[in-house]
């Protein structure tokens, strides 16, 4: 049997045999690293109907308003629109913390390098990642959206964190 799912990246359609579920593959197109679903995985999307705006929807929509102003990005075809309400609540509240602090570092994953035991940003920082870490900063993909804070790398588009500390 076959699964048939799309590159999460630039929508292609992909193929692999259903024994390679759970595995990741590259897309043919773009090079980025997609993990295989299960068949049982394989969602059924419906469309949802209208019903009129609560006063706890207004607020979400406020929130959501706020994260725009404050340049919250589209990762990879993630969108707010896309999260539920407790997903933009908490990306609010955290993101008000990380400001809070100041000391977080932020960008675009430029090189991984030693089979992920290395991040190298586009804006030149580079990280150690901790030994427990590497498999998953490996899987990562250049361009990928990240943010460091309080020793943690946070992979943005799929809510993924490594350890690491500053070379």
């Amino acid at each position: 049997m076959t699964i048939e799912f799309p590159c999460l990246n630039c929508g292609s359609a992909l193929k692999a045999p259903d024994e390679y579920a759970g595995k990741i593959a590259k897309c043919k197109k773009c090079q980025f690293k997609v993990l295989i679903p299960k068949v049982a995985e394989v969602e059924l999307v419906l469309e949802p109907i209208a019903v009129p705006e609560s006063p706890y929807e207004k607020m979400m929509g406020n929130l959501r308003e706020e994260l725009k102003k404050m340049g919250f990005p589209d990762l990879k075809g993630l969108k707010l629109s896309d999260l539920s309400d407790e997903d933009v609540k908490a990306i609010f509240d955290w993101g008000m913390w990380t400001y809070g602090l100041g000391s977080s570092d932020q960008g675009s994953i430029d090189e991984i390098k030693y089979d992920g035991h290395l991040v190298v940003l586009a804006n030149g920082s580079r990280w150690e990642v901790g030994d427990g870490d590497t498999y998953t900063a490996d899987g990562w993909c250049e361009g990928d959206e990240v943010i460091v804070v309080n020793g943690r790398m946070y992979r943005l588009d799929e809510l993924e964190s490594v350890e690491v500390t500053k070379e």
